[in-house]
């Protein structure tokens, strides 16, 4: 697989080039790339003088390594020495722990690192299941990255098409006419079916086959249900897997999309679904979105004795693309495409504009009245200065131009987004002075909320 860019290795780039004596520790879902992008940067920053250790391959032996007090680093280093056969030099040479969640041990080195000049970098998935074996607290000292699918930027890099993303984001900002806006909304169609994962993606651009795109798509699948299943887990599999199943179905209904635990098994209960549905969230393979009756910061998730009320998207559109066992030309042709449920085409603009935002590191909702006047927006977050701003997707079904603007006037917002198909623009909310901002679906991934104006740029993302 050729390398594909990253917004996350400029985060690594500056960890690296710092005095920064903290390890890194580089979290996300299985399969979007976390030991590939390491390997890059280490070839790129340290000259390729990495020494990795591959728990997921050897574990019982390099458990061995850690088999001395994890505050002995020399002992700890001299032991990676023997087994690699390579020398490491400190200041110099990157080690790299490759699926530390598999040990316990090499885990809680990491603290001891801290503080060293030693270049340390771990990845791991699935922390939800060790977090529940651990023994000892997480480590502290540690800086923490996640690692996304690819956004829709991303994926235009990976596709050679630099310059037309950096467009997008020059017509976020100028609102004006985009004469590449057909191409694209082709290519945003396209991400849809394919989505942010890196070996689909990979095998899309060298050989653009969407029936090998799809091969990929089951593959990854299939992963994440043996995940679920493992008895390992501590969860219940056979609750998780339904649950994993019935997504399709909950972002299809055609009234509110809230997830129902009647809709993964008849009769489901809160209190059997809700620790596997967590387990799905923090294993980074779903996107909960909770509800809020709130229109001023703080938002606050609403909960009644029945518990909260969220709607759960599949962390990459591709893998939920794949999940309702569609060709990917009915909706790529224009004759076709429109024959298409708009329950269906609603349904993958949300979950796209759900991994577009949560890329972008916000903290998103969606807002019900709370009130006799109903009403409800897709999205809706606060920026760091206490702004609320609403991004209405415009294929929903429950937005309406006048709870719009109930809620700009009275969460005082600076101003309101509206995605959809159409090109780039500037209005105002209905009978107000608030700007609506007007931008195709493809540019969603220019929605941050790191400045005053709302900002047009990703933030950083280390923390």
């Amino acid at each position: 697989m050729t390398y594909m860019q990253r917004r996350l290795a400029d985060d690594i780039r500056t960890w690296a080039l710092s005095d920064d004596t903290h390890p890194l520790l580089i979290r996300g879902a299985r399969r979007t790339g976390k030991t590939y992008l390491v390997e890059h940067v280490a070839q790129e920053l340290f000259n390729g003088d990495m020494v990795k250790l591959d728990l997921q391959t050897d574990l019982d032996t390099i458990e061995r390594i850690f088999d001395v007090p994890t505050s002995d680093i020399d002992s700890i280093v001299a032991r990676i020495r023997e087994y690699t056969g390579k020398r490491c030099e400190m200041g110099s040479t990157l080690l790299f722990f490759d699926e530390i969640q598999l040990s316990e041990k090499a885990l809680n080195s990491l603290r001891f690192f801290s503080g060293t000049k030693w270049k340390v970098i771990a990845t791991g998935s699935l922390f939800s299941v060790t977090v529940k074996k651990r023994r000892l607290p997480f480590p502290s000292g540690v800086r923490q990255l996640d690692l996304q699918p690819l956004d829709f930027e991303e994926f235009l890099w990976a596709l050679d098409e630099r310059p037309l993303a950096d467009s997008i984001r020059e017509h976020a900002d100028s609102r004006t006419s985009f004469i590449l806006h057909d191409k694209a909304l082709d290519l945003y169609h396209r991400y849809l079916t394919i989505g942010g994962m890196p070996k689909p993606v990979d095998v899309y651009r060298t050989t653009h086959s969407f029936d090998a795109v799809t091969q990929e798509q089951r593959e990854i699948n299939e992963t994440y249900v043996n995940d679920m299943t493992d008895p390992d887990n501590g969860i219940s599999g056979i609750a998780a897997k339904r649950i994993w199943d019935s997504l399709p179905k909950q972002l299809l209904r055609s009234s509110t999309k809230k997830f129902k635990y009647s809709d993964v098994i008849r009769g489901g209960r809160r209190e059997r679904l809700l620790e596997p549905l967590e387990w799905l969230e923090t294993a980074g393979i779903v996107n909960r979105n909770e509800m809020t009756n709130d229109m001023e910061a703080p938002l606050a998730p609403y909960s009644d004795e029945e518990g909260s009320f969220f709607k759960v998207y599949v962390a990459d559109t591709g893998i939920m693309f794949f999940k309702f066992g569609i060709d990917a030309h009915l909706l790529l042709q224009p004759e076709t495409a429109q024959l298409l449920s708009s329950e269906f085409r609603g349904a993958l603009a949300e979950n796209y504009v759900m991994q577009s935002l949560k890329a972008n590191g916000l903290d998103t909702f969606y807002w019900m009245s709370g009130g006799k006047e109903r009403g409800e927006l897709d999205f809706v977050f606060q920026n760091r200065i206490g702004q609320v701003i609403p991004v209405e997707v415009k294929s929903g079904r429950n937005v309406t131009a006048k709870s719009l603007k109930r809620f700009v006037q009275t969460g005082r917002s600076p101003k309101a987004y509206r995605l959809s198909e159409r090109d780039f623009g500037s209005d105002f909310v209905a009978g107000t002075e608030i700007p609506l901002i007007s931008l195709p679906l493809y540019a969603a991934f220019t929605i941050n909320g790191e400045s005053e104006d709302g900002g047009l740029h990703p933030p950083l993302t280390i923390h």
